[in-house]
């Protein structure tokens, strides 16, 4: 097959255990027209290192990389795509039919759809559900609900240079791509069907590393102009009023003041906390922000003096 209509990239990083139940809903899901990429994201276990080769060996396309993160990752498998449509998998989940056909649909019907993103039923240390629901700009500026396993055009990705590779930490990568995204116009639809597995992994490095909250200051404060841009950007429109653009604004710059104050420089806190006022936050939000966290912090630094 030289121009498959759909690739699917899976990067994997210590998940080799995962990979052949990846692979498997990819070849068992009775869609022909695909091909796979894997790329082991130079894992330290020497187990997924091997079965990443013995994938290789049977004929796998597999990339062995040094570590570089999954959006690096992504990248180097979405240059080499063929396809014109990709759809992210990571290692440790499971793909389901829709996006091969629904969600194929979709977006050849829709050209102006770049993303088709759907449910989850949730495996691994937790079972559930995940239900989605139709974008809402006010609610993706604020905070990613949309996971990376979606089905989406590799023009999309092209428009925007790929995923963003400079970003702090390995994580909130798909979140820093959706919003890149919308930036340039993109519309994003809703497949109200179950569309992937996804594997609850309470320790898994991601969830840790974000749980911090002296990384998720770093995360916010690298992420916040794109947010604003947006904001602006899409004030006045169908998808979000003026009054919306500038309560988000000033959501987001409260939220900037809280992590400061608690975790960072409290005169950067101070200065963002002053500059919440846009979003008439409420003055009882604001005094409790800006009195409540350096007592807080002053209280835990003489507990430990």
């Amino acid at each position: 097959m030289n121009q498959p209509k759909v690739t699917v990239v899976i990067p994997s990083y210590n998940h080799g255990k995962y990979l052949q139940e990846a692979i498997d809903s990819v070849e068992n899901s009775g869609f022909e027209d695909y091909e796979i990429i894997i790329v082991d994201d130079g894992s330290k276990d020497e187990t997924s290192r091997k079965i990443a080769e013995q994938f290789k060996n049977k004929g796998y396309n597999v990339v062995l990389q040094e570590n570089k993160g999954v959006a690096a990752s992504r990248n180097n498998a979405i240059k080499i795509a063929k396809g014109e449509f990709i759809i992210p998998l990571d290692a440790d989940n499971r793909l389901l039919k829709p996006y091969f056909f629904e969600g194929l649909k979709i977006l050849l019907e829709n050209p102006e759809i770049g993303v088709v993103y759907g449910d989850a039923q949730v495996i691994g240390e937790k079972s559930g559900t995940w239900v989605n629901h139709p974008m809402q700009l006010e609610q993706i500026i604020f905070e990613n609900y949309i996971d990376n396993c979606t089905i989406l055009r590799k023009s999309a990705w092209e428009s925007i240079g790929g995923y963003d590779e400079n970003a702090p930490f390995h994580t909130r990568e798909d979140w820093y791509f959706w919003l890149g995204l919308i930036g340039k116009g993109w519309k994003f639809f809703h497949l109200n069907e179950f569309c992937f597995e996804y594997r609850f992994l309470e320790n898994s490095k991601v969830r840790t590393r974000f749980s911090n909250p002296k990384n998720r200051l770093i995360i916010y404060s690298y992420i916040y102009p794109l947010q604003e841009k947006l904001a602006w950007q899409y004030k006045n429109t169908p998808g979000l009023s003026e009054q919306q653009a500038n309560f988000i604004v000033g959501k987001l710059r409260m939220q900037l003041a809280y992590y400061h104050l608690g975790f960072g420089n409290i005169f950067e806190g101070y200065k963002w906390l002053f500059q919440s006022i846009i979003g008439k936050n409420g003055i009882s939000n604001i005094l409790k922000t800006g009195l409540g966290w350096p007592i807080r912090r002053f209280k835990i630094a003489f507990k430990q003096a």
